[in-house]
Protein backbone atom coordinates (compact mmCIF):
# COMPACT_ATOMS: atom_id res chain seq x y z
CA UNK A 1 0.00 0.00 0.00
CA UNK A 2 2.73 2.77 0.81
CA UNK A 3 4.73 1.92 -2.20
CA UNK A 4 1.48 2.09 -4.53
CA UNK A 5 0.44 5.12 -2.92
CA UNK A 6 3.70 7.23 -2.64
CA UNK A 7 3.62 5.91 -6.48
CA UNK A 8 -0.28 8.31 -6.89
CA UNK A 9 0.80 11.17 -4.70
CA UNK A 10 4.34 11.80 -5.43
CA UNK A 11 2.18 12.27 -9.08
CA UNK A 12 0.18 15.17 -7.38
CA UNK A 13 2.59 17.93 -7.34
CA UNK A 14 3.97 17.54 -10.73
CA UNK A 15 0.39 17.66 -11.85
CA UNK A 16 -0.75 21.08 -9.01
CA UNK A 17 2.22 22.29 -11.07
CA UNK A 18 0.89 21.43 -14.56
CA UNK A 19 -2.81 22.63 -13.66
CA UNK A 20 -1.60 26.11 -12.81
CA UNK A 21 -0.76 26.36 -16.00
CA UNK A 22 -3.12 24.27 -17.97
CA UNK A 23 -6.81 25.33 -18.83
CA UNK A 24 -9.69 23.67 -18.79
CA UNK A 25 -7.08 20.73 -15.90
CA UNK A 26 -8.72 19.21 -13.07
CA UNK A 27 -7.29 17.04 -10.67
CA UNK A 28 -8.42 15.43 -7.45
CA UNK A 29 -7.16 12.66 -4.62
CA UNK A 30 -7.38 12.14 -1.16
CA UNK A 31 -7.64 9.25 0.86
CA UNK A 32 -10.77 7.58 2.61
CA UNK A 33 -10.67 4.66 5.27
CA UNK A 34 -13.76 2.77 5.83
CA UNK A 35 -14.19 -0.08 8.55
CA UNK A 36 -17.21 -1.77 9.85
CA UNK A 37 -18.42 -5.01 12.26
CA UNK A 38 -20.86 -7.21 12.73
CA UNK A 39 -22.23 -9.45 15.25
CA UNK A 40 -20.81 -11.93 14.02
CA UNK A 41 -17.71 -10.54 15.14
CA UNK A 42 -16.39 -10.60 11.56
CA UNK A 43 -14.94 -7.15 11.02
CA UNK A 44 -12.93 -5.14 8.03
CA UNK A 45 -11.90 -2.05 6.46
CA UNK A 46 -10.64 -0.55 3.19
CA UNK A 47 -8.32 1.92 2.84
CA UNK A 48 -8.46 4.13 -0.31
CA UNK A 49 -5.96 6.43 -2.28
CA UNK A 50 -7.93 7.82 -5.22
CA UNK A 51 -7.01 10.04 -8.60
CA UNK A 52 -9.47 11.94 -10.83
CA UNK A 53 -7.65 13.52 -13.67
CA UNK A 54 -10.03 15.34 -16.07
CA UNK A 55 -8.84 17.82 -19.15
CA UNK A 56 -11.82 20.19 -21.27
CA UNK A 57 -11.02 21.58 -24.31
CA UNK A 58 -14.40 23.50 -26.16
CA UNK A 59 -16.48 20.49 -26.31
CA UNK A 60 -14.09 17.83 -25.83
CA UNK A 61 -13.24 16.08 -22.37
CA UNK A 62 -10.16 13.55 -21.65
CA UNK A 63 -11.20 11.68 -17.74
CA UNK A 64 -9.43 9.28 -16.16
CA UNK A 65 -10.03 7.44 -12.91
CA UNK A 66 -7.50 5.44 -11.01
CA UNK A 67 -6.64 4.65 -7.40
CA UNK A 68 -5.13 1.91 -4.77
CA UNK A 69 -6.60 -0.04 -1.86
CA UNK A 70 -5.64 -2.11 0.58
CA UNK A 71 -9.01 -4.41 1.58
CA UNK A 72 -8.53 -6.69 4.91
CA UNK A 73 -11.03 -8.78 6.45
CA UNK A 74 -11.35 -11.37 9.85
CA UNK A 75 -13.78 -13.91 10.40
CA UNK A 76 -13.50 -16.05 13.26
CA UNK A 77 -11.92 -19.71 12.07
CA UNK A 78 -10.29 -18.36 9.47
CA UNK A 79 -6.72 -16.61 8.33
CA UNK A 80 -6.53 -12.86 8.63
CA UNK A 81 -6.89 -11.78 4.48
CA UNK A 82 -5.20 -8.52 2.82
CA UNK A 83 -4.96 -7.16 -0.59
CA UNK A 84 -3.31 -3.93 -1.52
CA UNK A 85 -3.08 -3.07 -5.35
CA UNK A 86 -3.68 -0.73 -7.43
CA UNK A 87 -7.43 -0.72 -8.82
CA UNK A 88 -8.26 -0.79 -13.01
CA UNK A 89 -8.27 2.73 -14.96
CA UNK A 90 -11.18 4.28 -16.02
CA UNK A 91 -10.40 6.63 -19.14
CA UNK A 92 -13.38 8.72 -20.42
CA UNK A 93 -13.73 10.46 -23.47
CA UNK A 94 -16.54 12.37 -24.59
CA UNK A 95 -17.14 15.62 -27.17
CA UNK A 96 -20.21 17.46 -26.53
CA UNK A 97 -23.01 19.11 -29.25
CA UNK A 98 -24.69 21.24 -27.99
CA UNK A 99 -26.90 24.50 -30.22
CA UNK A 100 -26.22 22.87 -33.42
CA UNK A 101 -28.89 20.31 -33.51
CA UNK A 102 -32.69 19.86 -32.46
CA UNK A 103 -31.49 18.41 -29.58
CA UNK A 104 -27.97 18.51 -27.85
CA UNK A 105 -25.72 15.35 -27.65
CA UNK A 106 -23.30 13.58 -25.63
CA UNK A 107 -21.13 11.07 -27.40
CA UNK A 108 -18.88 9.36 -25.33
CA UNK A 109 -16.18 6.34 -24.98
CA UNK A 110 -15.75 4.29 -21.44
CA UNK A 111 -12.82 2.18 -21.12
CA UNK A 112 -11.53 -0.06 -18.60
CA UNK A 113 -7.97 -0.81 -18.62
CA UNK A 114 -7.42 -3.96 -16.17
CA UNK A 115 -4.73 -2.23 -14.42
CA UNK A 116 -6.52 -3.94 -10.94
CA UNK A 117 -5.82 -7.08 -9.38
CA UNK A 118 -7.57 -10.35 -10.97
CA UNK A 119 -7.08 -14.27 -10.42
CA UNK A 120 -7.47 -13.31 -7.11
CA UNK A 121 -7.04 -16.58 -4.29
CA UNK A 122 -9.78 -18.82 -3.32
CA UNK A 123 -9.08 -16.73 0.15
CA UNK A 124 -8.85 -13.73 -1.25
CA UNK A 125 -12.97 -13.90 -2.40
CA UNK A 126 -13.82 -13.01 1.06
CA UNK A 127 -12.71 -9.48 0.36
CA UNK A 128 -15.48 -9.21 -1.96
CA UNK A 129 -17.79 -7.91 0.41
CA UNK A 130 -21.43 -6.26 -0.10
CA UNK A 131 -21.70 -2.96 -1.64
CA UNK A 132 -23.75 -1.42 0.95
CA UNK A 133 -20.90 -2.26 3.16
CA UNK A 134 -17.76 -1.13 1.19
CA UNK A 135 -16.67 0.94 -1.66
CA UNK A 136 -14.71 -1.23 -3.76
CA UNK A 137 -16.34 -4.59 -4.67
CA UNK A 138 -14.41 -5.43 -7.66
CA UNK A 139 -10.79 -5.10 -7.73
CA UNK A 140 -10.22 -5.98 -11.39
CA UNK A 141 -11.63 -7.01 -14.56
CA UNK A 142 -10.64 -7.20 -18.13
CA UNK A 143 -10.49 -4.74 -20.86
CA UNK A 144 -14.10 -2.88 -21.04
CA UNK A 145 -15.17 -0.80 -23.86
CA UNK A 146 -18.59 1.43 -23.66
CA UNK A 147 -19.93 3.64 -26.40
CA UNK A 148 -22.59 5.71 -25.07
CA UNK A 149 -24.78 8.24 -26.69
CA UNK A 150 -26.84 10.48 -24.50
CA UNK A 151 -29.28 13.73 -25.98
CA UNK A 152 -31.00 15.85 -24.11
CA UNK A 153 -34.15 18.73 -24.44
CA UNK A 154 -35.20 21.82 -22.88
CA UNK A 155 -38.71 23.39 -23.69
CA UNK A 156 -40.14 26.23 -21.57
CA UNK A 157 -39.66 24.92 -18.18
CA UNK A 158 -39.21 21.41 -19.15
CA UNK A 159 -36.22 19.53 -20.06
CA UNK A 160 -35.54 15.76 -20.95
CA UNK A 161 -32.93 13.46 -21.60
CA UNK A 162 -32.33 10.26 -22.70
CA UNK A 163 -29.07 8.08 -22.85
CA UNK A 164 -28.11 4.60 -24.31
CA UNK A 165 -24.38 2.37 -23.58
CA UNK A 166 -23.48 -1.34 -24.50
CA UNK A 167 -20.58 -1.88 -22.20
CA UNK A 168 -18.49 -4.86 -23.99
CA UNK A 169 -16.52 -6.58 -21.49
CA UNK A 170 -13.80 -8.88 -22.37
CA UNK A 171 -12.53 -12.44 -20.53
CA UNK A 172 -10.34 -12.20 -17.70
CA UNK A 173 -8.91 -14.86 -14.74
CA UNK A 174 -11.21 -14.09 -11.98
CA UNK A 175 -9.91 -16.77 -9.64
CA UNK A 176 -7.65 -20.07 -10.38
CA UNK A 177 -7.51 -21.60 -7.64
CA UNK A 178 -11.51 -21.58 -7.28
CA UNK A 179 -11.48 -23.01 -10.88
CA UNK A 180 -13.01 -19.30 -12.88
CA UNK A 181 -10.49 -18.76 -15.12
CA UNK A 182 -11.35 -17.58 -18.88
CA UNK A 183 -14.11 -15.63 -17.40
CA UNK A 184 -16.41 -14.13 -19.86
CA UNK A 185 -18.78 -11.83 -18.57
CA UNK A 186 -21.98 -10.97 -20.42
CA UNK A 187 -22.01 -7.19 -22.67
CA UNK A 188 -24.55 -4.96 -20.74
CA UNK A 189 -27.06 -2.84 -22.74
CA UNK A 190 -28.05 0.50 -20.94
CA UNK A 191 -30.60 3.02 -21.41
CA UNK A 192 -31.68 5.82 -18.89
CA UNK A 193 -34.12 8.38 -19.41
CA UNK A 194 -34.91 11.89 -17.43
CA UNK A 195 -38.17 14.36 -17.46
CA UNK A 196 -38.23 16.94 -15.11
CA UNK A 197 -39.93 20.35 -14.60
CA UNK A 198 -38.79 24.13 -13.09
CA UNK A 199 -41.71 24.77 -10.76
CA UNK A 200 -42.18 28.25 -9.05
CA UNK A 201 -40.36 29.34 -5.84
CA UNK A 202 -37.08 27.66 -7.17
CA UNK A 203 -38.42 23.95 -6.67
CA UNK A 204 -37.51 21.49 -9.84
CA UNK A 205 -39.29 18.17 -9.78
CA UNK A 206 -37.93 15.08 -12.16
CA UNK A 207 -38.62 11.81 -12.34
CA UNK A 208 -35.99 9.27 -13.66
CA UNK A 209 -35.12 5.32 -14.75
CA UNK A 210 -33.26 2.76 -15.65
CA UNK A 211 -32.50 -0.39 -17.54
CA UNK A 212 -30.42 -2.75 -18.09
CA UNK A 213 -30.19 -6.14 -20.09
CA UNK A 214 -26.92 -8.12 -19.21
CA UNK A 215 -25.46 -10.81 -21.95
CA UNK A 216 -24.68 -14.54 -20.45
CA UNK A 217 -21.29 -14.72 -18.59
CA UNK A 218 -19.20 -18.16 -20.44
CA UNK A 219 -16.67 -19.62 -18.29
CA UNK A 220 -13.89 -21.29 -20.32
CA UNK A 221 -16.51 -20.64 -23.48
CA UNK A 222 -19.69 -22.54 -22.07
CA UNK A 223 -22.45 -20.91 -20.68
CA UNK A 224 -22.20 -19.82 -16.90
CA UNK A 225 -24.71 -17.55 -15.53
CA UNK A 226 -26.85 -14.83 -16.90
CA UNK A 227 -28.30 -12.01 -14.36
CA UNK A 228 -32.12 -10.60 -14.75
CA UNK A 229 -32.95 -7.75 -16.49
CA UNK A 230 -32.44 -4.25 -14.00
CA UNK A 231 -35.10 -1.41 -14.20
CA UNK A 232 -34.97 1.52 -11.49
CA UNK A 233 -37.36 4.28 -11.64
CA UNK A 234 -37.00 7.11 -9.21
CA UNK A 235 -39.07 10.34 -8.56
CA UNK A 236 -36.88 13.71 -7.10
CA UNK A 237 -37.26 17.54 -5.75
CA UNK A 238 -34.56 19.75 -4.98
CA UNK A 239 -34.55 23.37 -4.44
CA UNK A 240 -31.76 25.97 -4.24
CA UNK A 241 -31.69 29.03 -2.55
CA UNK A 242 -28.83 31.76 -2.47
CA UNK A 243 -26.79 30.51 -0.17
CA UNK A 244 -27.97 27.05 0.30
CA UNK A 245 -29.56 23.75 -1.74
CA UNK A 246 -31.73 20.54 -0.94
CA UNK A 247 -32.59 17.37 -2.62
CA UNK A 248 -34.54 14.64 -2.11
CA UNK A 249 -34.99 11.34 -4.17
CA UNK A 250 -37.14 8.08 -3.85
CA UNK A 251 -36.68 5.27 -6.17
CA UNK A 252 -37.14 1.59 -6.17
CA UNK A 253 -34.82 -1.05 -7.89
CA UNK A 254 -36.62 -4.29 -9.37
CA UNK A 255 -33.88 -7.18 -10.71
CA UNK A 256 -35.60 -10.01 -12.87
CA UNK A 257 -35.26 -13.94 -12.64
CA UNK A 258 -31.93 -14.83 -13.60
CA UNK A 259 -30.50 -17.81 -15.58
CA UNK A 260 -28.80 -20.42 -13.88
CA UNK A 261 -26.78 -23.55 -14.82
CA UNK A 262 -28.89 -26.84 -14.84
CA UNK A 263 -28.42 -29.83 -16.93
CA UNK A 264 -25.60 -28.88 -18.80
CA UNK A 265 -27.49 -25.73 -20.60
CA UNK A 266 -28.88 -22.23 -19.14
CA UNK A 267 -32.64 -22.37 -17.33
CA UNK A 268 -34.63 -19.45 -16.02
CA UNK A 269 -35.16 -19.75 -12.15
CA UNK A 270 -38.29 -20.21 -10.84
CA UNK A 271 -38.56 -17.84 -8.26
CA UNK A 272 -36.40 -14.17 -8.52
CA UNK A 273 -33.27 -14.98 -5.97
CA UNK A 274 -32.66 -10.78 -6.11
CA UNK A 275 -35.58 -8.98 -3.76
CA UNK A 276 -36.91 -5.58 -4.47
CA UNK A 277 -35.11 -2.74 -3.17
CA UNK A 278 -36.35 0.88 -2.04
CA UNK A 279 -34.48 3.85 -0.79
CA UNK A 280 -34.93 7.34 0.02
CA UNK A 281 -32.20 9.80 -0.10
CA UNK A 282 -32.32 13.45 1.47
CA UNK A 283 -29.18 15.94 1.30
CA UNK A 284 -28.40 19.52 2.36
CA UNK A 285 -26.00 21.58 1.69
CA UNK A 286 -25.32 25.24 3.41
CA UNK A 287 -22.26 28.10 2.23
CA UNK A 288 -21.67 29.63 5.93
CA UNK A 289 -19.30 31.66 3.85
CA UNK A 290 -18.31 32.41 0.42
CA UNK A 291 -15.31 29.67 0.08
CA UNK A 292 -16.86 27.59 2.72
CA UNK A 293 -20.04 24.86 2.80
CA UNK A 294 -21.37 22.40 5.02
CA UNK A 295 -23.33 19.59 3.63
CA UNK A 296 -25.60 16.49 5.28
CA UNK A 297 -27.72 13.10 4.12
CA UNK A 298 -29.33 10.89 5.12
CA UNK A 299 -30.55 7.74 3.05
CA UNK A 300 -32.62 4.99 3.95
CA UNK A 301 -32.66 1.27 2.21
CA UNK A 302 -34.94 -1.70 2.65
CA UNK A 303 -34.61 -4.44 0.05
CA UNK A 304 -37.67 -6.97 0.62
CA UNK A 305 -37.22 -10.94 1.02
CA UNK A 306 -36.57 -12.96 -2.21
CA UNK A 307 -39.21 -14.90 -4.17
CA UNK A 308 -37.89 -18.31 -2.36
CA UNK A 309 -39.90 -19.25 0.34
CA UNK A 310 -37.68 -19.58 3.65
CA UNK A 311 -36.03 -23.07 4.31
CA UNK A 312 -35.08 -22.98 0.80
CA UNK A 313 -31.52 -23.40 -0.48
CA UNK A 314 -31.92 -20.19 -2.70
CA UNK A 315 -33.89 -18.08 0.11
CA UNK A 316 -32.79 -14.67 1.39
CA UNK A 317 -34.13 -12.59 3.75
CA UNK A 318 -34.87 -8.95 4.00
CA UNK A 319 -32.43 -5.97 4.67
CA UNK A 320 -32.85 -2.86 6.06
CA UNK A 321 -30.20 -0.02 6.45
CA UNK A 322 -29.65 4.31 7.63
CA UNK A 323 -26.90 6.07 6.63
CA UNK A 324 -25.98 9.23 7.55
CA UNK A 325 -23.13 11.61 6.38
CA UNK A 326 -21.83 15.09 7.27
CA UNK A 327 -18.82 17.03 5.09
CA UNK A 328 -17.33 20.58 5.56
CA UNK A 329 -15.94 22.21 2.17
CA UNK A 330 -13.53 24.79 1.22
CA UNK A 331 -12.06 26.44 -1.64
CA UNK A 332 -8.76 28.42 -1.42
CA UNK A 333 -6.83 30.81 -3.77
CA UNK A 334 -5.84 29.48 -7.04
CA UNK A 335 -8.54 26.93 -7.96
CA UNK A 336 -7.51 24.56 -5.06
CA UNK A 337 -10.37 22.84 -3.13
CA UNK A 338 -10.32 20.51 0.03
CA UNK A 339 -12.60 18.58 2.06
CA UNK A 340 -13.52 16.26 4.92
CA UNK A 341 -16.59 13.74 5.47
CA UNK A 342 -17.48 11.57 7.66
CA UNK A 343 -19.97 8.48 7.03
CA UNK A 344 -21.53 6.14 9.64
CA UNK A 345 -24.19 2.97 8.59
CA UNK A 346 -26.44 0.57 10.78
CA UNK A 347 -27.56 -2.33 8.37
CA UNK A 348 -29.21 -5.46 9.75
CA UNK A 349 -29.92 -8.42 7.46
CA UNK A 350 -31.62 -11.64 7.56
CA UNK A 351 -30.19 -15.00 6.85
CA UNK A 352 -29.00 -14.91 3.25
CA UNK A 353 -28.57 -17.62 0.95
CA UNK A 354 -27.45 -16.44 -2.69
CA UNK A 355 -24.78 -15.56 -3.45
CA UNK A 356 -23.30 -17.13 -0.58
CA UNK A 357 -24.53 -18.25 2.44
CA UNK A 358 -24.91 -15.68 5.46
CA UNK A 359 -26.35 -15.77 8.91
CA UNK A 360 -28.91 -13.18 10.29
CA UNK A 361 -26.43 -10.51 11.40
CA UNK A 362 -26.39 -6.41 12.17
CA UNK A 363 -23.62 -4.68 10.61
CA UNK A 364 -22.26 -0.93 11.57
CA UNK A 365 -19.81 1.07 9.89
CA UNK A 366 -17.89 4.17 9.44
CA UNK A 367 -16.29 5.98 7.19
CA UNK A 368 -13.20 9.04 7.10
CA UNK A 369 -12.94 10.72 4.07
CA UNK A 370 -10.32 13.92 3.05
CA UNK A 371 -9.85 15.34 -0.58
CA UNK A 372 -7.91 18.01 -2.31
CA UNK A 373 -8.77 19.52 -5.95
CA UNK A 374 -7.03 21.95 -8.19
CA UNK A 375 -9.56 22.98 -11.02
Amino acid sequence: MKRSAAMILSVLPLLWCTGAHAAGLSVESGVSRESWRDTRDSSGNQTLVPLRIEWTKGDATIGLLTGVVRAEFDAPGTVDRSLTHTLDTKLNLSYMLLGKLPVDLLVGMDLNLPTGKTDLSAADLALIRDPEIVTITTFGEGVNVNPTLSLAKEWGPWSAGAGVGYNVRRTYDFSTEAGLTDFDPGDILSLNALLQRECSRGYVARIFGKFSRFGKDRLRGADFFREGDYRMAGVGISRAGAAWEADVNLRGTFRGKAETLSGGSLATEPERSRGDEWSAEASVRRAVREDVSLSASVRGLIVSKNGYSGGTSRHNGAKEKIALSVGCDRRFAGGTAAGVSLKGFLMTEEAQAVPQFREERTSRGIALAFRIGLN
